[in-house]
């Protein structure tokens, strides 16, 4: 395609821009949701290893997934308030009905 001076280029794919993989934040944030992933593995509580986490900001954590039961809520939530560097936890946990 002929491209004429001043006539403006149109890109053929939109721009990516990626963290740098050495970010700090990036870092802490990916550690804090494996630190809360492997509690949910270590736990007697196996229903808690199918809850899916997310890390917004450093220190807020989002829980989501289906459990069996009130109690379980309670310790999925429980356990990962306790960890280290987690300040809020926002609980979309469901419990199944009967």
């Amino acid at each position: 395609m002929l491209h004429l001076p001043g006539e403006p280029t149109v890109a053929k794919e939109p721009l990516v821009v990626q963290k740098p993989v050495n970010d700090p934040v990036t870092n802490e944030i990916d550690q804090l949701r494996r630190d809360i992933l492997c509690k949910f593995e270590a736990s007697s509580y196996r229903q808690l290893r199918g809850i899916d986490v997310t890390v917004g900001d450093v220190g807020a954590v989002e829980l989501r997934g289906e459990i069996e039961s009130y109690y379980l809520r309670q310790m999925a939530y429980q356990t990962a308030i306790e960890i280290p560097g987690v300040d809020t936890v926002t609980d979309r946990i469901t419990v199944r009905s009967c």
